[in-house]
């Protein structure tokens, strides 16, 4: 089986799960939302402001080196010690931080809760390298079925506590079971058993991968206060409803990360590993990735681009009318981020985290300034300086230290794909910014075009391998 038909059958493994997934969630919230109050979501919620922080250092290149390292059972052994040791490590954090978060908030209620929640770090720390040995693997089809059962659990758990009323409760104990439930059906697929070792072997691996650690520990840091430097620059010099308009916007973003990008990227890089290891041109067969994901982004983007206000109308009503002005411009940083976010795993893969901290922290910086000056001027003026940072700043930087000196791409093959992409990214932005709608459509039709021809390879081998596909269901 070729790359791309392999990659494409994970790809749905991966995707079906993921979705199925999302919709229980989705459903839950809709029965929880009539068990619970929103106080009580609220409580939990200033919780998980600072879970979400220490949880940036949750699994720090653990499982990212059991996908790019050839060692087997002894280092997976000492690799699954070290990610105990640093859930401990990341539980002890959170219940110090208890009775500070307590002050923060004003509320004393938080102390206890806060400690129980830090247990589920200790739990999760069991998940990490059974599941980087399933990716390592391709068994997509595993790891779906585990985190939809695990997720499933949760809920039902959850429901049945908000029914029995235990209030915020409900929503922490349930959460706390999740990766107990999940390492207990990784252990049928994955023989490791639990052992912990001491400082000295624990020392020695950290050691072993501290540079790997130590990148990817200041590199979520950087992405962390990048991601949310436009939202603490709008939350202080404008209205807390000017925030609520521009983070509603900017939702589209996580979620084309979340349901196209990340499905993809999960997969691109223990994918992108076995192929290197048999030899094969990874580069090329990255590069037809980053178009496929490029193309399926464009019909989200053509809704937001040329039909905002009827699409706000629709979800959210004529309330929310003031998030129609920004999305043109959230549909042109789509394009841009969905390509960026799948380079980590590329970065990781060819070793080269120190590039990947760098070129962040680059980007980072700049975007930090650019939110800051336009801040001065007009909420649109953020958005619209995000998006003329990523055309002259973000994306020149990640080609020239990502796809060329740290990647390896040949200029030619580079070159072909970039430039037509940034100069579709230049006439979109004038496009938006003069507010034609003909213009806007007639571009990302032209930008279509171009991908379906680049692509043209990929498509037909698709198709023969859909018809081969249906003549065996035939003759079976």
């Amino acid at each position: 089986m070729s790359f791309k038909k392999a990659f494409f059958k994970n790809i749905s493994t991966f995707a079906v799960y993921n979705y199925l997934t999302q919709g229980v969630e989705f459903l839950a919230t809709i029965v929880l939302s009539r068990l619970l109050l929103p106080e009580e979501y609220g409580f939990v919620a200033m919780i998980y402001i600072f879970v979400g922080f220490i949880r940036l250092f949750a699994n720090l290149g653990i499982g990212v080196t059991v996908v790019r390292s050839d060692y087997r059972y002894t280092y997976h052994k000492h690799l699954f010690s070290l990610a105990i040791w640093l859930g401990f490590a990341l539980s002890i954090t959170l219940s110090m931080l208890s009775y500070p978060i307590a002050v923060f908030f004003d509320n004393m209620e938080l102390i206890i809760p806060t400690i129980i929640v830090s247990v589920k770090f200790i739990f999760d720390s069991l998940t990490y390298i059974p599941i980087a040995i399933l990716n390592k693997k391709l068994d997509f089809n595993s790891i779906g079925k585990i985190r939809l059962s695990g997720t499933s659990f949760q809920i039902a758990m959850m429901i049945l506590l908000a029914f029995l009323g235990f209030s915020y409760w409900s929503l922490i104990i349930p959460v706390i079971f999740n990766p107990i439930v999940q390492y207990l059906l990784l252990r049928r697929k994955v023989k490791l058993p639990i052992r912990i070792y001491g400082w000295r072997a624990t020392k020695r691996m950290i050691y072993r991968i501290r540079s790997l650690m130590g990148n990817l520990s200041l590199n979520n840091l950087v992405r962390y206060w990048s991601n949310h430097a436009d939202k603490v620059v709008i939350g202080r010099l404008y209205m807390q409803s000017d925030l609520g308009l521009y983070n509603r916007a900017f939702r589209f973003v996580q979620i084309t990360n979340h349901l196209i990008t990340g499905i993809f990227s999960s997969v691109l890089f223990p994918s992108l590993k076995q192929l290197i290891d048999e030899k094969g041109d990874a580069n090329r067969e990255y590069l037809d990735i980053v178009k496929i994901i490029t193309l399926f982004n464009l019909p989200v983007v053509i809704i937001l681009v040329v039909l905002p206000e009827i699409l706000v109308r629709i979800l959210w009503g004529n309330d929310w009318t003031g998030v129609a002005p920004f999305l043109p411009y959230v549909g042109l940083i789509i394009i841009f981020n969905s390509i960026i976010s799948t380079m980590a795993p590329v970065f990781l893969l060819y070793g080269k985290e120190r590039n990947l901290f760098l070129v962040n922290l680059a980007s980072s910086m700049m975007t930090i300034l650019l939110v800051i000056g336009g801040g001065l001027f007009s909420i649109m003026h953020v958005i619209k300086f995000l998006a003329l940072g990523y055309l002259f700043f973000t994306i020149p930087v990640n080609i020239y230290f990502g796809f060329y000196k740290s990647f390896g791409f040949k200029i030619g093959l580079m070159l072909r794909f970039w430039i037509p992409t940034l100069i579709f990214g230049m006439f979109l932005f004038i496009s938006i910014s003069c507010d034609s709608i003909l213009l806007k459509l007639l571009i990302i039709i032209f930008y279509m075009g171009f991908l379906f021809y680049e692509l043209r390879g990929t498509a037909k081998e698709s198709f023969k391998y859909l018809l081969n596909r249906l003549r065996k269901k035939k003759e079976a």
